[in-house]
């Protein structure tokens, strides 16, 4: 089961630097010439659980799909850039109480690294809101995390987590 959450994405720019690193070895010496690509990918959302704290409990995903987007890109001096996107078509959710929920919202990450595969930043946004169509409730995923060489910081306000996997 693949993740909505795009923390774990995000391990994937330290795979780009190490690719990148492979590359360069092979090639020419001086500056690489810029590439890139793009990935769309699509899987299923049932059984992706968001974890949210009482009275809540956990909401877990029965049907639907999540899509991402993920774009790369490395720049003539050899540095990777990645972003990327996801969020969810149709998904319908269920909570420990028996309600019905529905998810909207998205998720951005985004980050490069240097050629030797260091990272120099990341940034990961979820924002969800899980809506209770049986109460009419809603419950919130809302994370902002950053890191850059010497500092790094969560910002929490939600009171779910998004799916990890």
């Amino acid at each position: 089961m693949r993740s909505l959450r795009s923390r774990a994405v995000m391990a994937g720019i330290t795979a780009l630097g190490t690719i990148g690193l492979a590359t360069a070895a092979a090639g020419p010496a001086g500056a690489a010439p810029a590439s890139g690509g793009t990935d769309h990918s699509s899987f299923p959302a049932a059984g992706a659980v968001f974890a949210c704290s009482a009275p809540t409990g956990d909401i877990m995903a029965v049907s639907g799909t999540v899509d991402m987007v993920d774009h790369w890109t490395v720049d003539g001096q050899g540095v990777f850039h990645e972003t990327g996107t996801v969020n969810t078509h149709g998904v319908t959710l269920l909570g420990s109480n028996g309600d019905v929920y529905t998810v909207s919202g998205a998720s951005w990450f985004g980050g490069k690294v240097d050629g030797t595969g260091t990272p120099l930043v990341l940034t990961d946004t979820e924002h969800w809101v899980l809506h209770d169509t049986t109460t009419g409730g809603n419950v919130k995923v809302q994370i902002v995390s950053h890191w850059s060489p010497g500092s790094s910081f969560t910002w929490d306000k939600g009171s779910c987590s998004a799916p990890e996997g």
